[in-house]
């Protein structure tokens, strides 16, 4: 891309002068405004690195912290194209917060993308959580950015039939559904002239780039998180020359879009190790794997029958859930720290006919099944899946005890959307030099380490720290890694510490009242 300093504006200046003499001969032939008009639209892009984003509602604002501290700012829009290759696109808003630094002289500014929904800017608005930043904030400038498509209605298409009730029970009967559902959601999106198309991670770093540019920022650091990693990647392929240094969390590399089975099978066996450390977590449950396949073998034979509240009626129903629904709910939870501690006890009372912690979990998850999130189905998508990656989670599916769940709904989806042609398709593996600190919890199934190390291949100049005891959602937060060793990594010191311990994790008994988790009633 061109960004032009000032002291080659007058330059420019100059060649558009040689333009506009041209226009002498054009003047009895077409309209000189019209064409003036778009000379110097193309002039203006040139200037501006070709971004096709501009700034709109942007206020100046005071955002508070937890301490009464101050943080001066400024909240508002990028406009951007929905689909850059359509020059008949409509437009969308990308909302962004932009943090002044406490810091006298601070560095270069971090973007922060955020994984899961996308969305990042109400954390300015929280004093609680606008707290936990201001270690960066000693460093830098901070940048929240929302996911292009976070609050559109248009893009979530809500089931309109009869609730799926087979939907629970078997793989085959979860795909079947959802591939329906994706059928009728590209109808509604196409309604509702929404092009799905442009919800992309080559589209999602150019909004970086264009909000980058539009605020006058050449240089700067990416701390993506989960997905909000898999975008920043793309920003380093597609824009190397812009960042500083990159920080990337629970990192989902954009090659690694669909997940290998073998490593919540893995997971499984971790957990197992733990519970056998427990003292008397053991003596109820003395092999948790075999627990696992002994509860997964009782639900093929005599699904779970369970009440829920259905989330569109708001009225009660009851619900049958066969192995395939019980492995999807519990490959959404089995990596969070916050319900690791109950998992034990969840398996050891189903066996024992009980499920009321299961209509807990179920209740968490059952929106699965009735809504299709447009912009993030084919964000998934897009990023595509190798032939031989593919052929390798197919024989992994099979002889997992969870099928192909962890990559549940994507997999469904993925014969059924629309046909997706990235206008420039990232690497199998990509290959950087620019200084990377990767932070992986040791409890992570999704973006396990061992994926990670496997990303790293290509990154020349990368530390990677682990947190001990740490899930998918609890890693960034480890204390002493984002409070010292991320304001470390930004100053351009050498981080040496690859281990951080996040707390110990611990068990809830199998049996007994206690107040530790909400899915104990």
């Amino acid at each position: 891309m061109i960004h032009l300093g000032l002291a080659e504006f007058p330059v420019e200046v100059f060649r558009l002068g040689k333009w506009l003499n041209f226009l002498d001969y054009w003047a009895n032939l077409i309209d000189m405004k019209k064409l003036i008009a778009f000379l110097f639209s193309i002039f203006i892009l040139g200037i501006n690195g070709f971004s096709q984003g501009r700034l709109t509602n942007v206020k100046t604002k005071k955002f508070k912290t937890s301490e009464k501290l101050k943080i001066e700012g400024s909240i508002g829009f990028l406009t951007v194209p929905e689909n850059r290759n359509d020059p008949e696109s409509r437009e969308i808003q990308v909302k962004f917060v932009h943090l002044k630094s406490i810091a006298d002289a601070p560095l270069a500014p971090v973007v922060y993308l955020e994984g899961g929904g996308g969305t990042s800017t109400w954390q300015a608005e929280s004093p609680r959580d606008l707290q936990d930043w201001m270690e960066i904030l000693e460093v830098s400038d901070l940048i929240f950015m929302d996911r292009r498509g976070s609050y559109d209605d248009d893009l979530t298409y809500i089931w309109q039939g009869d609730y799926p009730e087979a939907f629970w029970m078997s793989e085959d009967a979860a795909n079947r559904h959802y591939a329906q559902m994706t059928e009728q959601a590209l109808k509604t999106f196409e309604s509702r002239a929404v092009d799905v198309s442009g919800y992309n991670i080559v589209e999602e770093a150019h909004d970086v780039h264009d909000l980058m540019s539009a605020l006058e920022i050449e240089r700067y650091s990416i701390l993506g998180f989960s997905f909000g990693s898999h975008i920043g990647m793309t920003v380093m392929h597609l824009f190397p020359d812009e960042i500083d240094r990159a920080i990337l969390a629970g990192s989902d590399a954009p090659d690694q879009a669909l997940n290998f089975p073998r490593y919540l099978d893995a997971h499984i066996l971790m957990l197992g190790e733990m519970v056998k450390q427990d003292e008397q977590l053991s003596a109820s449950i003395p092999d948790f794997p075999a627990l696992v396949d002994r509860v997964m073998d009782n639900l093929a034979e005599q699904p779970a029958t369970i009440s829920v509240q259905n989330p569109l009626t708001g009225k009660d129903m009851n619900l049958a859930i066969g192995p395939f629904g019980f492995g999807l709910i519990l490959r959404l939870d089995i990596d969070d720290a916050n319900d690791i501690p109950a998992i034990p006890r969840l398996m050891y009372s189903m066996e024992q006919g009980d499920y009321s912690m299961l209509e807990w979990f179920a209740q968490k998850r059952i929106v699965f099944s009735l809504a299709v999130p447009g912009q993030g189905i084919h964000q998934q998508l897009a990023s595509g899946v190798t032939d031989a990656r593919w052929a390798q989670i197919v024989q992994e599916a099979e002889a997992s005890r969870f099928g192909n769940v962890v990559n549940f709904p994507f997999s469904a989806a993925k014969d059924h959307w629309i046909a997706i042609d990235l206008p420039q398709e990232m690497p199998i593996h990509l290959k950087t030099d620019i200084p990377t600190l990767f932070i992986t919890g040791t409890l992570d199934c999704r973006t396990p380490v061992a994926q990670v190390e496997e990303t790293m291949q290509g990154f020349s100049n990368a530390v990677h720290i682990r947190v001990e005891g740490a899930g998918h959602e609890q890693a960034l937060w480890q204390r002493e890694t984002f409070d010292e060793l991320i304001p470390l990594f930004l100053r351009g010191g050498t981080v040496t510490k690859t281990m951080t311990k996040y707390r110990a994790i611990k068990f809830i008994p199998v049996e007994g009242t206690t107040s530790d988790h909400p899915s104990i009633r």
